[in-house]
Parts: C-alpha cells; structure tokens; sequence
C-alpha cells in the first residue's frame, strides 16, 4: 500500500481524531440510518461523507477538488477491499444463513476493520488541508454540499445530510 493508495501501511494511524468522531457520530441510529440511505440511493461512500463532516468540524474547508483527491486516494481500497466484504455481509444476510451467523459476524469485522484503514488513509491525507476561519456549520455544510456535488453532479444538490451535520456539530 504505497504512494496514491495514501502512503505505507506503517504510516497509518488508525486509531486518530476521524475515526473517534466517526464512532460517536455513527452511533446515533439516525445518523447511520441516514448515511447507508444515501450510499443505497445515490452510490455516496459512508467514509467520504464522514469525512466531509469530520473535516467541517476541524475547521478544513473541502474544494470540490479535495474531496476528489480523497476519494481517488481510497478508491482502490473502497473498490477491491470494503466494497466486496460488505458485498459477502450482505449476501449471506439475504441468503439467511443462520448457521453460518458467527462467520457473518467475522466478516462484518473484517469489514469495520477495512473501513478503518480507509479512515486513517483519508486522516493521512488531511494532514496537507488548511484551514479556514468560517463558521463551523458553513464549513460542515458546505463539505457535504461539495461531495454531494462532486458525486452527482447538480442533481447532487437536491440531497442533504441535516442528521449528520447536527450530530457533527454536536460531537465536535
């Protein structure tokens, strides 16, 4: 894991500021209600969003072109690592493998743990962000706005996150 994939594995810091505020955002029902429906209705990546959120409340202002550095920093592990754990989780779900419940529950930790690593590489990469003298709900807002834009064009802009910027906030 090196160079565009956000540097060595041994550069990583998995247990940072992002991932303790993705932890106690997460953990409002609501919130994570709200995020899986907006990766299930328009394809946004839950880490990218939270990140956006994360990054508002550190006071970075995210350009368009940031989020896409970020998200062309973690695409290959969001495509060839989260994506088909997540894929496995869910498909024994659907197939009700009762039987098979404590290996369903391995590879949901598996996946927690990939997305962790997805984490610290977008924590990596906010380490070259600046940032801003705003407001921290612009600034929250704004991000999350930006990625919605990023990720579906103007259509994007008709989709939010209110549950997530509130709790954002709140954690920050």
């Amino acid at each position: 894991m090196t160079g565009s994939r956000g540097g060595s594995a041994d550069d990583l810091q998995y247990d940072n500021d992002f991932w303790q505020f993705s932890l106690a955002v997460y953990s409002h029902r609501e919130v994570a209600e709200e995020c899986l429906a907006l990766q299930q209705a328009i394809g946004l990546d839950v880490n990218l969003l939270l990140f956006c959120a994360w990054a508002g409340t550190a006071a970075f202002a995210l350009s368009r072109s940031d989020i896409e550095a970020a998200s062309k920093r973690v695409a290959g592990w969001q495509e060839h690592v989260v994506r088909p754990l997540r894929n496995v989780r869910q498909d024994m779900k659907a197939a009700d493998y009762r039987d098979l419940e404590s290996f369903r529950t391995h590879v949901k930790k598996t996946e927690i743990e990939a997305e962790q690593i997805e984490q610290a590489m977008l924590f990596a990469f906010s380490r070259h962000l600046r940032e801003s003298n705003m407001n921290p709900r612009d600034v929250v807002a704004g991000n999350i706005k930006n990625y919605f834009e990023m990720a579906r064009g103007p259509e994007g802009l008709k989709s939010s996150a209110p549950l997530l910027i509130e709790a954002a906030l709140r954690v920050r």
